[in-house]
């Protein structure tokens, strides 16, 4: 009798681990990081580059769009470096963010960035960036236009309306260039 109860335990066990097996063997899905859109990301410790894409109206007028987010508790120096596709000069505009302060270039109301990365469309252009003291990475920013109806309403922004890099030295989230 009692190896019938066993037998009725262990048939009843092996349903139960072989029925939800799959969520002790499997990572939870929604903690995987991915980008959710076409743009490009990086990821620092306390801050992050979030959803960067190139947008050019094929007249000659282009600008970047994305949002740069101070995940931290102190304020964030969030540097952005690329190289100016007519003069070949590295350039660099500086952020400084304050803590959990989000900044969007070309979203939510926010001014899309002048920058002259070049590129064609289809393709990729590098922009670095670095946050305090660590170390920079390369953001592979892909290269669009308006072909697509979510970045139809971008790309008419764009025509001549992008803001250059200013020079700020408050803490605010207005960049600064050098040449």
């Amino acid at each position: 009798m009692s190896i019938r109860k066993f037998a009725t335990v262990a048939v009843a066990a092996s349903l139960l681990l072989g029925t939800a097996g799959c969520t002790f063997m499997n990572p939870v899905a929604s903690r995987i990081s991915y980008t959710p859109s076409d743009g490009a990301q990086v990821t620092f410790d306390n801050a992050d580059a979030r959803n960067f894409i190139y947008l050019s109206d094929g007249q000659g007028h282009a600008a970047l769009f994305g949002s740069l987010i101070n995940k931290g508790l102190t304020s964030a120096s969030i540097k952005l470096q690329y190289t100016d596709a007519t003069t070949s000069e590295k350039k660099e505009a500086f952020y400084t963010l304050l803590p959990q302060q989000k900044l969007d270039f070309g979203y939510n109301n926010g001014t899309a960035l002048n920058f002259d990365l070049g590129g064609k469309l289809g393709g990729t252009v590098d922009v670095y960036v670095s946050v305090g003291s660590e170390t920079g990475q390369v953001m592979h920013v892909p290269v669009l236009d308006g072909t697509l109806a979510e970045y139809k309403d971008l790309v008419q922004m764009i025509g001549g309306a992008a803001a250059t890099a200013t020079a700020s030295a408050t803490p605010t989230p207005t960049p600064s260039a050098s040449n």
